[in-house]
């Protein structure tokens, strides 16, 4: 049975039936071995990726939802700004956070690693092992789109799906800052409609294999 791996954030975590990703799944016939994992940064996908190049557990469709540049990357424990307390970690870790935020973070130096580190992900180590994996890169937030602006940023290994899935999520209604639907941020039709957009670009890929 083929294998399918997500990598990401919160739209592409839902484990319902309705998720696009389980949609997806079923399309292909394939068994999801990765899941995109809420709130996390674009240094836990890159991270939780390569381990599985490292262990030759490359997975036969290679899905890639990539968050804002925004998040700070920690092997445990999610943060961000305005990152919600919880009572079993160590306050100090949101004390730093905080001070960071306040005294040395730089938007401009979040968005150049953001940018240089997706383009050398696609180019040096996706592109190395495309022969291996059908890869599909797409945006759950596009690059900036939350400072209120958008940058061009074209990936080039597999196939790019250059729309972002924050705003697709909006399409249907705005509820709280998202979308109204809860499952990937996204109602049951929306999940289904990008289910269908996904395979088809893989379909479309499919058939190009050498």
């Amino acid at each position: 049975m083929a294998t399918i791996g997500f990598f990401g954030d919160s739209f592409c975590a839902g484990r319902e039936p309705e998720s696009w990703c389980v949609l997806l799944a079923n399309k292909l016939n394939a068994n999801i071995v990765h899941w995109g994992e809420p709130g996390r940064s674009i240094w836990s996908t890159f991270f939780n990726f390569n381990k599985m190049v490292r262990y030759n557990r490359i997975p036969d469709y290679s899905i890639f939802c990539y968050t804002e540049p925004y998040r700070m990357y920690h092997p445990n424990i999610v943060l961000s700004a305005n990152t919600q307390r919880l009572d079993e970690v160590n306050p100090k870790i949101y004390d730093a956070l905080d001070d960071y935020w306040k005294y040395l973070h730089s938007y401009k130096k979040d968005e150049l690693a953001y940018t240089y580190s997706l383009k050398y992900f696609d180019r040096e180590i996706l592109r190395a092992i495309d022969e291996e994996t059908q890869v599909v890169q797409m945006w759950s937030f596009k690059p900036f789109e939350n400072a209120g602006r958008e940058a061009s940023i074209e990936l080039t290994t597999g196939k790019f799906i250059d729309e972002s899935m924050y705003q697709f999520s909006l399409s249907a209604g705005v509820k709280d800052g998202w979308g109204v639907g809860t499952i990937n941020h996204m109602t049951e039709e929306q999940n289904k409609l990008w289910a269908e957009k996904v395979y088809e670009r893989l379909t479309i890929q499919k058939t190009n294999i050498r």
